[in-house]
């Protein structure tokens, strides 16, 4: 395969990844206790979500709609956005 982006920005490991639903963004969960929304078409950053959890991510996903954003992390805490 071709190499199409580096998905830049993260300080840390990310341990999370996963496609909207729609395949138009990408969502990422990484130790430095931020989510990223990435364009998948330009491999850009839309979105950073950080600041409520007090520990690394461990997961993140999109609803099946792709409307919310639900993380998790070793703070013991789920948060939907």
């Amino acid at each position: 395969g071709t190499l199409l982006f580096v998905l830049e920005g993260h300080t840390s490991f990310v341990w999370g990844c996963v496609f909207s639903p729609n395949g138009e963004r990408i969502v990422t969960a990484s130790s430095d206790r931020k989510t990223r929304v990435f364009s998948a078409e330009t491999g850009e950053c839309q979105l950073t979500i950080e600041g409520e959890h007090t520990d690394v991510l461990t997961s993140c996903c999109f609803s099946h709609n792709g409307k919310y954003i639900l993380t998790s992390s070793r703070d013991n805490i789920a948060r939907l956005w």
